[in-house]
């Protein structure tokens, strides 16, 4: 087992390699002029070229891809142009907020799909079976602006107004407990989402797994619903639960734009944002490739994990 973690912690270094080369071309040879992007179409040649310097530029493309991965390596990441502070410590501090709008959420919907999945399938074409599914359609559907509009009017505004008890609007607090009037109702936003989609999946994972043999045999014995669903399919389906939630947490960090700004949380999908308002090239190449990094990183452990699950889980 030792042996199969390390061989797979190593494969990720072509796919992080590719990643790191592919992320430098989009940013230093086909994108805009960041250099402009930043300063204006009306700045002096004397500020560009000092931008150049500052951002080094000014170098051959190969030496500016072995500066990127020497800072990408050594977590010194340069300065933002526009917060003038390191980038390594805006990552560090919109980390923490990020996890915490989204982690818990992707436990709470991950266990209740995974619930209502296993009991559409277990009573499949049932009026139960019609209602979850019909339920998880329309979850989908409904816009996920929509739904933050919605939650923060009438979860948050409607119930401040009259005095009782509320969710707070916008803003975060650092630390634990503080934090959690702040990230509740995001949270819940974010469950609600994807839960939709998650039910639908789990239940088409584990219909599949009703129709096998060995489910047939153990209810013809008169083993308990209990036990069929949450000791045999359960288990023989963790592969695609696990490869689904564990690569689901970067994908949310990197995809919570909307959510941290529309609740003005200072998480990674903020900053993000607002470097990319400001034209920020030092913040958007860093972020894009600790992102890239981290769903690369996320993919390798839903392998280690599915190994652990699964022994019959090999590299080829």
């Amino acid at each position: 087992m030792l042996t199969y973690i390390l061989r797979r912690l190593a494969g990720t270094l072509p796919t992080l390699l590719g990643v790191s080369i592919l992320v430098f071309v989009i940013f230093n040879v086909v994108g805009d002029d960041p250099v402009y992007l930043y300063l204006g179409k009306n700045a002096t040649a004397a500020d560009v070229e000092s931008m150049r310097r500052e951002l080094g530029l000014d170098k051959p493309l190969v030496v500016q891809y072995l500066t990127s991965m020497k800072q990408l390596v050594t977590f010194d990441l340069g300065f933002s142009m526009s917060a003038r502070e390191p980038i390594s410590r805006m990552f560090l501090q919109g980390v923490g907020p990020s996890v915490a709008v989204t982690l818990p959420a992707l436990v709470l919907y991950s266990g209740v799909s995974i619930v209502l999945g296993l009991a559409c399938a277990y009573w499949r074409g049932t009026l139960l079976d019609k209602l979850i599914v019909g339920g998880a359609t329309v979850g989908m559907a409904l816009s996920y602006v929509a739904v933050m509009i919605f939650a923060q009017y009438f979860l948050a505004f409607v119930p401040s107004q009259h005095g009782w008890v509320s969710f707070p609007i916008s803003g975060y607090e650092r630390g634990f407990p503080d934090c959690l009037p702040y990230i509740l109702l995001p949270n819940l936003i974010s469950a609600f989402v994807a839960l939709g989609y998650d039910t639908r999946f789990f239940r088409a994972v584990a219909v599949e797994e009703m129709n096998k043999e060995y489910v047939r045999t153990a209810k013809a014995y008169g083993a308990g619903t209990r036990k069929i669903l949450f000791k045999h399919v359960l288990k023989n389906i963790l592969i695609p639960i696990i490869a689904r939630v564990v690569v689901a947490l970067p994908l949310m960090i990197a995809g919570s734009f909307l959510l941290e700004s529309f609740f003005v949380i200072p998480g990674l999908g903020y900053k993000l944002l607002h470097a990319i308002d400001s034209a920020d090239y030092p913040v958007i190449r860093a972020f894009t490739m600790l992102i890239a990094l981290l769903v690369v990183v996320a993919n390798a452990l839903a392998d280690i994990l599915n190994s652990l699950v699964d022994p019959r889980v090999k590299l080829s």
